[in-house]
């Protein structure tokens, strides 16, 4: 009996050993295996971007009058020097109120009166330098005999010439008064549909769209006011406002990926960085410095219009056998760069060194290689030496969801924007959109964790 109760006891106690050393042997750390691989990888700056016009002509009207009504409509095509635009009739006469009339009528009465005291001067002038003549001629016939001095002729002489002077000028203001009396009787012309006789034609200036109708309806308008916005709209050019900073980076001739307006991704390059920055308000009241880029598509695409909202990614670094790491397995240590890389099931910390960073992906240029599995998502319990378990999640492989601008060839085709779009043109600029993920600023994806 006795020895039964100790073989019981003894089990018990064993049974307790065994439970205690296994509630505190440590236990593998569940984590997310990523894995470095070779391919693609790209840095990009992306923003938004507005395309537009590169050459748009605002037409304008030449003079004051009065428009008639615009039947052309946006899209439809004109000839330069062909198309007419719009006719402007000379400005018809305002009409008038009664004071103004009243004051009007007035002056016209002044002007009147004033052409008749002009008529009376004339005649009084005509008479005297008659007058004056018969006297010189006199003195003249007396000079003759020395009856009369040379100094009295000389003075007869300068008479004379002032008084002709003297009539000169009564019958220029005579005129005067004739046409003071013409703008008086004009100015009383009563108000009246426009003049036909007097017509301004607009032509097109350039042969390409209507873009846009400033003015359609038919009415008064001055001069210089815009009508009509006419572009060609195969010329087509992107502006990308980025910050100075980044502008800094950008070179001419990059690549850009033009993608987010509608249609199928773009390939275009830089034309120019422009060297002035202007101040710019973000969505969240922070001032910016940023600079215009200008782009220009490698083929001409039709179907983007003036005024579209597009998505650039401005290419600045790009390699095809890049070592890439996602940028979730790596975190700051007094070494630098860290990863967990995962070695017979455990987890050993080591420093690598980095190249380009997407904010995605990183570049290793030392420290792991590829096909090493790491550590993504490291947790603060997570030590070197530890020992880790791999969760159940799957995840894509990062080489798999990113097109090449190499795999485009880049050609330059020309379309008139009167003519048919040439589909072929349009699509031999075309990525592959089953190759391509818009994701912002490179694929997310992870690689596939080994069971």
């Amino acid at each position: 009996m006795t020895r039964s109760r100790y073989v019981i006891w003894a089990g018990i106690g064993l049974g307790v050993v065994l439970g205690g050393v296994w509630a505190f042997w440590p236990r593998a750390i569940l984590v997310d295996i990523a894995e470095a691989t070779r391919g693609h990888m790209e840095v990009a700056i992306t923003e938004e971007g507005e395309a537009r016009v590169r050459d748009l002509f605002i037409v304008s009207a030449p003079a004051s009058g009065y428009l008639n009504r615009i039947d052309i409509d946006p899209g439809e095509c004109v000839v330069a020097g062909e198309s007419r635009l719009a006719d402007i009739h000379s400005p018809a006469a305002a009409a008038l109120d009664v004071r103004t009339q009243a004051q009007l009528r007035a002056a016209a009465e002044s002007a009147r009166a004033s052409l008749r005291m002009a008529d009376a001067d004339v005649r009084m002038k005509q008479a005297e330098l008659e007058q004056v003549t018969a006297d010189l001629d006199r003195m003249r016939r007396l000079a003759l005999t020395g009856t009369v001095s040379a100094q009295t002729l000389e003075r007869a002489e300068v008479s004379e010439s002032s008084h002709s002077a003297a009539l000169a000028a009564a019958t220029s203001a005579r005129d005067v008064a004739r046409f003071e009396i013409a703008r008086a009787e004009a100015a009383l012309i009563p108000s009246g549909p426009p003049s036909s006789d007097a017509i301004v034609g607009i032509t097109a200036p350039v042969t390409g769209l209507v873009l846009r109708v400033l003015r359609d309806s038919e009415g008064p308008i001055i001069a210089g006011a815009p009508i009509l916005e006419i572009g060609q709209s195969s010329d087509i050019e992107v502006v990308v406002d980025v910050l100075s900073e980044d502008a800094v980076r950008i070179r001419e001739g990059a690549k850009v990926r033009v993608r987010g307006w509608g249609g199928a991704p773009q390939w275009a390059r830089v034309k120019r960085v422009e060297p002035y920055a202007f101040t710019k308000v973000s969505a969240l009241g922070i001032e910016e410095q940023r600079t215009n880029v200008i782009i220009d598509f490698d083929t001409v695409t039709p179907r983007i219009g003036h005024g579209y909202r597009v998505r650039a990614d401005i290419i600045i670094w790009q390699r095809d056998d890049a070592l890439r790491l996602p940028m979730a397995s790596l975190f700051k240590t007094s070494q630098g760069w860290s990863v967990y890389r995962i070695e017979r099931g455990r987890a050993r910390l080591r420093s690598v060194r980095l190249g380009q960073m997407n904010g995605a992906l990183a570049e290793v240029l030392d420290g792991v290689s590829g096909g090493d599995r790491v550590v993504q998502h490291p947790s603060s319990a997570l030590f070197d030496g530890a020992k880790v378990k791999a969760r159940e999640t799957q995840f894509e492989r990062s080489d798999e969801s990113i097109v090449t601008p190499d795999e485009v060839t880049l050609e330059s085709t020309a379309i008139n924007p009167c003519e048919p779009e040439d589909d072929a043109a349009i699509r031999q600029n075309t990525l592959d959109p089953t190759k391509l993920v818009e994701r912002d600023p490179a694929p997310l994806a992870q690689p596939r964790q080994r069971p």
